[in-house]
Parts: structure tokens; C-alpha cells; sequence
């Protein structure tokens, strides 16, 4: 069985490159440059760092808003802020509807909350923004290895978000960081284009994908959404692989790359959507959408 916590118990606190612009980004600078341009700008005033270092992430949430302002708002910064939220909101919203009306009726002794995980949350709105888009409640898992961070996204939506919970954790011991807990969505904005700008960030993204395949339920409706800069087609396969390479043993991750999204044609985000697949006896994929569908 999947290990998932009860409403009623308190929340707690490959080898690659990308492309942009149709070329690739073979230099760590260059990687680092269009990272730095692809934030929301608003009162956020900081150099460029190695976005790989925990240390640059901590300066970053501790001098980055430099408003005498200190409203929500103005606390919080957007990567790849040409995606809209309300594009996540819509592509998990058939997941959400799935998972809550399976552990509405499923013969437990506690009720279940849909899960969503962020991985390398950062100080970004959606995770509010999840927490109060849906008609039923969901439970919205918040996780950073910056201290700074999770104390300063804590301090933004503890009071506001009864269902959110906030983890200091490593992603790339994912399993780990969040207690073997078990989540419906998982939504990466930005963090693997941060590993990326490390050295040896092959073997870092191999641990994020495999974790994700940990963590992320083994049933039918679980989606996993990637926002980064393009792959290439290389990075593509390498993600197909690790997919396949995964501890689930009767379902795996079916990638579509490069959804489009309507008004994101002036950044380089890219929305990338990984969804459960059962796997038959042939060892064929099922239909998601089918099966998503039976529950509603």
C-alpha cells in the first residue's frame, strides 16, 4: 500500500545539454545568463550566482527584495514565468478530480487529501495558487534545500494555506527528504535547469527522475510535470530511459514534450507533462485517459 498521511494528522512543516532558440547551450555562462533572464523582475535585485550552489540560493532569498514593501506579492518570484499557472492548474486539475473521489470511496479509516509535491518550491505563487484552485481540498507539499527558503515561503503561506507543509530536504534524495510519502502531482519549475548549471549534474538529474518515480503514486491518474528551458532530443531519450528504468513495476511514465502553451511564445520555458501508464500482462501501455475517466 502507499504510504500517504490522513487529513487529521498535522501537516509538517545525462549526459545533457538544451537548446534555446533552436541552439544549444554547451556553456555553464551561457546557461547561467539565460537562467538569470528568465525570472519575473519585480523588486528582485541580484547578481548572477552559480544556481547550482546552495549557498547562491540562500543570497538570493536573503537580498533579493530590496522593496521597503513587504506585501505577498512582493515576496514572491516567478522562473519561467511565461507559463502561466493557470496551464498547471488545468493539466493536474483531471488528477486532482481522480485521486480525491478514489479516496473518497476507498475503505480507509481516515480521509486522504490529493497530494501535490514542488520540488525546489523556491518563493514561486503557485504553490497558494494549488492549494486554492480546486473545488475540494488538497494537500500541497512544499520542498527546498534552501533554509532561507522554506523559512521564508513558511512565513508567506503558513497562516493562508491550512494544507501546506514545507520540507528542508535534497530533491535529489527525494525518497528521503519527504519520508517515503506518496504524492498525485509532482511539478519541477525550474529546478533541473539549476542542476543543470553544475558539474556533474547528469548524475543529480538521474537521482531527481528516479526519486520522482519513488514518490510519485503508482496509480493510474499520477502526472508529473517538467517547466525548463527545451530539450534537445538527446535529453528527451535520457528522460524516456530513466522512465523505463523506474522501481514501478506495473506502471511507468509516458513523456509528451513541448505542449504548447497559448501566450508562452516570448519565453524559453517549455511545459513537459509525464503521466502514469498501467502496464497489461503484454507489457503494453494502457490508456490514462481512459482510465482517468472511469473515476470521474
Amino acid at each position: 500500500d502507499e504510504m500517504r498521511r490522513p487529513l487529521t494528522v498535522p501537516l509538517t512543516t545525462a549526459a545533457f545539454g538544451f537548446l534555446c532558440d533552436s541552439f544549444l547551450i554547451t556553456n555553464r555562462r551561457l546557461r547561467h545568463k539565460y537562467y538569470l533572464k528568465e525570472g519575473s523582475s519585480h523588486n528582485w535585485n541580484h547578481e548572477p550566482f552559480d544556481f547550482s550552489s546552495r549557498i547562491g540560493w540562500d543570497n538570493f532569498y536573503k537580498e533579493g527584495n530590496q522593496s521597503d514593501e513587504q506585501s505577498l506579492e512582493e515576496m514572491e518570484y516567478e522562473w519561467h514565468s511565461n507559463i502561466p499557472h493557470s496551464v498547471i492548474v488545468d493539466a493536474v486539475s483531471p488528477t486532482i478530480d481522480a485521486s480525491f473521489k478514489y479516496y473518497a470511496t476507498a475503505e480507509n479509516d481516515e480521509l486522504y487529501l490529493p497530494a501535490i509535491l514542488l520540488v525546489g518550491t523556491g518563493n514561486s505563487a503557485l504553490p497558494r495558487i494549488l492549494h486554492d484552485a480546486f473545488d475540494i481540498p488538497v494537500r500541497v507539499t512544499c520542498l527546498d534545500y534552501s533554509p532561507v527558503c522554506v523559512e521564508m515561503i513558511r512565513s508567506m503561506y503558513s497562516d493562508l494555506c491550512p494544507n501546506m507543509d514545507f520540507v528542508l530536504g535534497d530533491a535529489t534524495q527525494l525518497k528521503h527528504a519527504v519520508n517515503g510519502s506518496k504524492y498525485d502531482v509532482i511539478v519541477d519549475k525550474g529546478l533541473l535547469d539549476a542542476l543543470m548549471c553544475g558539474e556533474g549534474f547528469d548524475s543529480d538529474l538521474d537521482k531527481l527522475m528516479l526519486g520522482i518515480d519513488e514518490v510519485l503514486t503508482t496509480h493510474e491518474w499520477g502526472v508529473s510535470i517538467l517547466i525548463c528551458f527545451q530539450l534537445s532530443k538527446s535529453n528527451r531519450k535520457f528522460l524516456v530511459e530513466l522512465a523505463d528504468r523506474g522501481e514501478s513495476r506495473n506502471s511507468t511514465l509516458f513523456w509528451d514534450f513541448d505542449i504548447p502553451v497559448a501566450g508562452s511564445e516570448n519565453g524559453r520555458g517549455t511545459f513537459n507533462l509525464a503521466r502514469r501508464c498501467a502496464i497489461d500482462e503484454k507489457n503494453r501501455i494502457v490508456n490514462v485517459d481512459n482510465m482517468i475517466t472511469d473515476w470521474r
